[in-house]
């Protein structure tokens, strides 16, 4: 930042560059320039710009901790800062939205500069699959002025989410799977060009700004609209305070029978007895009903069950809320990772306990023969668009611990084939092996068929795909949706009544892998423990009028008081039977 400018770049310095720039080419270029701002909290910084737009996103993340750290797994930024990842982004006044459904591709204009370069075709069928549309959809145009480092960074392009229904879309069209229907698009992504970039490390904010400029453009009137927004934001941030997060009032809640999941992960078992897949993971969801602030669930969760990968996105009447552990796919410059997590038991009540669980899971044969085939399948998922003899499975079997358990993790890896892009390597990797079984195109067949209810966003992925050609993906689990004034449930189970009451409903899923020695009870119990993360952090913000009408359909009623005791452990009886059942699927 120089003297004379809140940017880091002198006005005649971004003229000069972007001149010497478009007089070479035709096409429009994406620039890059900076500004610094106050320091904030993400939550302060994502709270005050909230009005700006019905569109908005925060992205944080927490580092992971082996199981013989003697620590302890993730806490609070305020207890131990260095466990947190470096980067945090909040975006704002995005300026566009692109939507995918079934049968069309619509581009949402939201007053930006960059939204008429967006591309879309009238009918979504005529070409390609979701993710052919998002990569016809993202302008793509040279970068200049962009930094020349290797930190995967979200420097402006496209974040948002890719539902589990696209899968029909992506794979089970080639084999007749007719798709459900459903209210979530099977993507949606805002098309961003202004976001704030906090470095956790060096305790510095900056605007980051990544305007489309064209070559009949003036750039000198550019840079003084990016003067302009980077004064008002540093103006309003300047003025920030510590939001103080809203609560969720609850007025009912509902859940799907344990006796029909337990029938579903009977028949799945079946197939597996049959030989028609190795593993099968089926879901199942919990509903609550009431009006939330989304961003007090968000901080909630953040506080209970900090993950790699925990977000906040705002898509008018949806926000999509979680905390996941795992990554789908990450692409950055040539390389591909993905990150298997298979595998599963409880923390314990101390660092030594932590160890003695980590290994008896990793001395159970059953948990090791399953991790290491979910670890060949992203193998083969990955070696779908990387260079031939560059897949690597770079960690293997470590034991990761995060709030509330404890997970086998590897990591595989490969380099990018040069003719593949981020776009197709989420094509190759989604869903993910451990959302739906192995083989995954017939154990997906059989999620459809078991499954009463569409999965939404769970089970798809949450992130960006950058300018630069770099994405970062999570799986959605440890996740939930808020949808707003929504009068169709999901499930048989809910009535008619809630949907009138209710102005939001709060989704919660969770699944079981499911394999030939499986136990149905356990399975379901498995579901509860997996949604215990975000239930506990929905259940420290609740409040309840003086009656509550509770439509509970399941024989298990876990909805009760939720402790920080249960919410570690899970009660002895669950504990019991999920340690010796514990399956590696999500």
């Amino acid at each position: 930042m120089t003297d004379s400018t809140p940017l880091s770049k002198s006005r005649s310095a971004f003229v000069s560059e972007l001149t010497e720039s478009l007089d070479s080419t035709s096409e429009p270029l994406i620039a890059h320039i900076t500004a610094s701002l106050p320091t904030v909290t993400p939550l302060t910084a994502y709270a005050a710009l909230a009005a700006q737009s019905e569109y908005g996103f925060l992205l944080e993340s927490a580092e992971k901790t082996p199981s013989s750290d003697p620590d302890g797994a993730f806490a609070p930024d305020y207890a131990t800062a260095d466990r947190h990842a470096r980067f945090s982004f909040v975006g704002y006044d995005p300026d566009a939205v692109i939507t995918v459904s079934p049968d069309e591709v619509e581009s949402k204009t939201l007053g930006g500069r960059a939204a008429k370069y967006i591309t879309t075709n009238d009918d979504n069928n005529s070409s390609g699959d979701v993710l052919d549309h998002l990569r016809t959809a993202m302008p793509k145009f040279p970068c200049v002025g962009f930094p020349d480092d290797d930190r995967h960074r979200l420097r402006g392009g496209l974040v948002g989410f890719l539902a589990y229904e696209a899968v029909y879309d992506i794979w089970l069209n080639e084999v007749g799977v007719d798709r459900p229907d459903t209210q979530t698009p099977d993507a949606e992504f805002v098309l961003t060009t202004k976001t704030i970039s906090i470095d956790h490390t060096d305790k510095s904010v900056s605007l980051v700004l990544t305007p489309i400029v064209a070559p009949d453009d003036d750039p000198g009137v550019i840079y003084d609209e990016l003067v302009a927004e980077a004064a008002d934001i540093r103006e309003t941030l300047a003025a920030a305070t510590q939001p103080d997060p809203g609560e969720f009032l609850q007025i009912n809640s509902a859940a799907g029978s344990q006796a029909e999941y337990e029938t579903a992960v009977r028949t799945a078992k079946q197939r597996v007895l049959d030989g028609d897949i190795y593993q099968g993971v089926i879901s199942r969801v919990r509903e609550q009903y009431g009006e939330i602030d989304p961003l007090g669930l968000y901080a909630s969760l953040r506080e209970v069950n900090p993950s790699p990968y925990m977000y906040l996105l705002r898509h008018d009447d949806r926000h999509i809320v979680g905390a996941s552990p795992e990554t789908l796919v990450s692409v950055q410059d040539d390389r591909i990772v993905s990150n298997p997590i298979a595998g599963t038991c409880s923390r314990g009540s101390s660092p030594v306990e932590d160890r003695r669980l980590a290994g008896e899971m990793l001395a159970d044969g059953k948990e090791r023969a399953e991790h290491t085939m979910l670890v060949d399948l992203a193998r083969n998922d990955v070696r779908r668009v990387a260079d031939p003899g560059s897949v690597r499975v770079e960690e293997f079997m470590n034991v990761l611990k995060y709030s509330h358990v404890q997970h086998i993790e590897s990591t595989v890896t490969g380099t990018l084939a040069s003719d593949a892009d981020a776009f197709d390597a989420t094509r190759a990797t989604f869903p993910a092996g451990t959302l739906t079984g192995a083989p995954k195109i017939r154990a997906m067949e059989i999620v459809d068929e078991l499954e009463t209810a569409p999965r939404g966003v769970y089970g798809g992925g949450v992130g960006y795909y950058s300018w630069s050609g770099d994405a970062d993906f999570a799986i959605v689990i440890r996740t939930a949706t808020i949808e707003d004034n929504e009068t169709t449930r999901s499930g048989t189970h809910q009535t008619e009544s809630s949907a009138e009451t209710a102005p939001s409903t709060v989704r919660v899923r969770a699944g079981a892998g499911i394999v030939a020695d499986s136990d149905p009870a356990s399975e379901y119990h498995e579901t509860e423990q997996k949604m215990d993360g975000v239930l506990s952090a929905l259940e420290q913000i609740t409040t309840k009028p003086t009656e509550v009408t509770q439509t509970q359909t399941t024989q298990t009623d876990v909805d009760g008081d939720r402790n920080e005791e249960t919410n570690e452990h899970a009660g002895d009886e669950v504990k019991s039977q999920s340690s010796q059942t514990e399956e590696v699927s999500r």
